[in-house]
């Protein structure tokens, strides 16, 4: 039996088959702007992936150059730590995949078959995980532990790396191996993944040599990194688990996450924090917050290609092949493309939405383009925060060329100026509808600020 025969196949069907559309239809769009949509999704092999393959689709997505190529072990900033008794305090950002109900397999298939399942899954955790910069520090049998950043990396950087990974690693898990394991007549009703997150700051974290010289690791203790450990053994299947020190570093909005609840009696029991619930040293409980991470709602501004997320976010983002939407931040006067929620932005820095629209369609012009802002965080004042302002109105016209040129332009364009500000998540949705009042195009992007 192969391992994971078209294992790629169901989830990226639609959106390569979208890409070869979009090219084609907007090819006017797009000689405005080189990085075509859902280009790097639109070759993507199928079955089990050779080392790179996946990373060479994921990170272009995410603007991230070439491969990571980082081998499992110390992490590259600590080597010199190796078989010495130097310790250094340093932040990361800890997280934990496990792989839910694996162990069964063994019972119910031949072992070649149950190494191969467990193989493809860790090496797809493992490849995901790299996309996005994280240092592979471990597998323990059908899970995995990683670290994101480093002396190279901001800190909320690997935040944002991390909850990045955690949102296109559950995109992959249940659009790949899922679909795989029906097709083959395997029980998929039990399979799933468990995923806990969390971040310690400088003095929260210290790294150092465990055990001997050719008996040890080189590794992070503090309560951030232990707790990751339990977040992914308290999150629920298929679900991602933030720990209180990533939730109150970048002020997480709570419209990106929820309380975990579990059936207790005849109703739900909320789990706002981690259980057991451990004490300090002067016997008071400690109350360690976690939130689990919505991850529908959390699509709606992740760079994931527009039409793969289209199909899971429950009509909240719709896709035109006419019509492409991104965000520039600004540098006296140079533009760069900003892509949605990647990194966190410095205050103060000039933002434009651009809105484009291809002419040479059937479209009802003009399209009325409608920006909604919404503000999170503790900073934003309160007479804003984490509510939807009012729309800020555009329009896309049909334009000719000039009054002796009777042929319009082929691409009209409109954006809206904006400037970073208070530390957090913030979105911008963006809305299209025809003259006859009919929607044709919905998206988030999430910019993120230090």
């Amino acid at each position: 039996m192969d391992s994971f025969e078209n294992t790629f196949d169901q989830m990226f069907e639609a959106v390569r088959n979208r890409s070869t559309i979009a090219v084609a239809k907007s090819a006017s769009i797009e000689a405005l702007d080189s990085k075509q949509i859902s280009e790097d999704f639109s070759d993507l092999p199928s079955g089990p992936q050779e080392e790179f393959l996946l990373q060479a689709t994921i990170r272009p997505i995410f603007g991230k150059p070439g491969v990571n190529n980082s081998p499992i072990g110390t992490h590259p900033d600590f080597i010199s730590l190796e078989g010495t008794k130097i310790t250094q305090k340093h932040y990361t950002c800890t997280i934990f995949v496990d792989i839910k109900g694996s162990t069964r397999l063994s019972l119910l298939y031949p072992l070649e078959f149950v190494y191969q399942f467990k193989n493809t899954v860790i090496q797809t955790c493992v490849e995901t995980i790299r996309s996005f910069d994280g240092h592979i520090h471990r597998l323990m049998g059908d899970a995995v532990m990683a670290f994101f950043g480093g002396s190279s990396t901001e800190k909320e950087d690997a935040i944002a790396d991390a909850i990045n990974c955690s949102i296109t690693l559950r995109a992959i898990l249940e659009g790949s191996i899922k679909p795989w394991m029906e097709r083959e007549g395997l029980d998929a009703k039990d399979f799933g993944f468990r995923i806990g997150c969390d971040f310690g700051d400088d003095e929260e974290v210290l790294w150092g040599s465990f055990g001997y010289r050719n008996v040890g690791e080189v590794s992070a203790t503090g309560l951030p990194v232990d707790m990751a450990s339990k977040l992914q053994g308290l999150a629920g299947k298929n679900q991602t688990m933030l720990g209180q020190g990533l939730l109150d570093f970048v002020y997480w909005p709570e419209k990106y996450s929820k309380i975990k609840t579990r059936d207790r009696g005849d109703g739900k029991e909320s789990l706002p924090i981690v259980s057991p619930n451990i004490t300090d040293a002067d016997g008071n409980p400690l109350n360690y917050k976690m939130r689990q991470l919505s991850y529908d709602k959390s699509l709606e501004f992740s760079a994931l290609p527009r039409s793969f997320r289209e199909k899971i976010c429950s009509g909240s983002v719709k896709d035109h092949a006419e019509i492409d939407y991104k965000c520039y931040s600004i540098d006296n006067g140079n533009r760069q493309e900003y892509i949605s929620a990647s990194s966190f932005l410095e205050p103060n820095i000039s933002l434009a939405f651009v809105v484009r629209s291809n002419t040479k369609n059937r479209l009802n012009f003009p399209l009325k383009v409608v920006f909604k802002k919404t503000n999170h965080g503790p900073i934003t004042p309160e007479n804003e925060r984490d509510v939807e302002q009012e729309g800020v109105i555009r329009y896309l016209r049909k334009e000719r060329v000039s009054k002796y040129n009777q042929s319009y332009h082929p691409v009209s364009k409109v954006e809206l100026p904006e400037a970073t500000l208070y530390r957090g998540l913030h979105t911008m949705k963006c809305e299209v509808y025809d003259s006859n009042g009919v929607l044709l195009f919905r998206d988030w992007i999430g910019v993120m600020i230090k």
